[in-house]
C-alpha cells in the first residue's frame, strides 16, 4: 500500500533532487588543465640519456607561484604536471611560460656535475619560452651540452 505524499515529504524530495542536479555543476575540480608532453632534444654531440631524472620547471610568466613541472626519462621524453590541492594533476594552464632543467635531487652526496650549462637552471637566463593553448601540447626543449 502506497502512503499518501505529504508537503513536507514533498519540499525534502524536491530539495534534494534540486540538490543532486545542482550538485555537479557547483563542484570546483580545480583549474582548467591542458596536457604538456614533450622531449628534451641535446645540441650538438652527447646523449639524451644523461638528462635522466632533471626535472623540468615551468613558470608561469603571470603567476610566478605556478611550478608545473616533470621529470625526463631516459629517451628524453616528459610530461607536465600540476599540484592541485596537495596531488599531482596531469597538465597546466593555459599560459605563457618559462622552463628551466634542475638536477636530481642526490641525498647524502654531493650533486655530480651538470651535464648542461649553469644558464638552463634559472628561468631568467635559460631563455627557454613557451605558451600552452587548450587541447594537447607538444613541446621540444633544446638544450646544449656541457664541454
Amino acid at each position: 500500500m502506497c502512503r499518501p505524499v505529504t508537503s513536507s515529504s514533498a519540499r525534502v524530495a524536491g530539495v534534494l533532487l534540486a540538490a543532486a542536479a545542482l550538485g555537479p555543476a557547483g563542484c570546483n575540480s580545480g583549474p582548467r588543465l591542458y596536457p604538456v608532453a614533450g622531449k628534451v632534444a641535446i645540441k650538438g654531440k652527447g646523449s639524451v640519456k644523461d638528462l635522466a631524472g632533471y626535472i623540468i620547471q615551468f613558470q608561469s610568466t603571470t603567476d610566478p607561484a605556478d611550478l608545473p613541472g616533470g621529470t625526463v626519462a631516459e629517451d628524453g621524453t616528459f610530461t607536465l604536471s600540476t599540484r592541485v590541492g596537495g596531488k599531482e594533476v596531469p597538465g597546466i594552464k593555459e599560459g605563457a611560460y618559462r622552463a628551466r632543467l634542475m638536477q636530481p635531487p642526490v641525498e647524502g652526496a654531493a650533486p655530480p656535475p651538470l651535464v648542461v650549462p649553469r644558464r638552463y637552471t634559472k628561468f631568467e637566463t635559460a631563455d627557454l619560452q613557451y605558451t600552452v593553448k587548450p587541447g594537447p601540447n607538444e613541446i621540444t626543449i633544446e638544450v646544449e651540452r656541457n664541454q
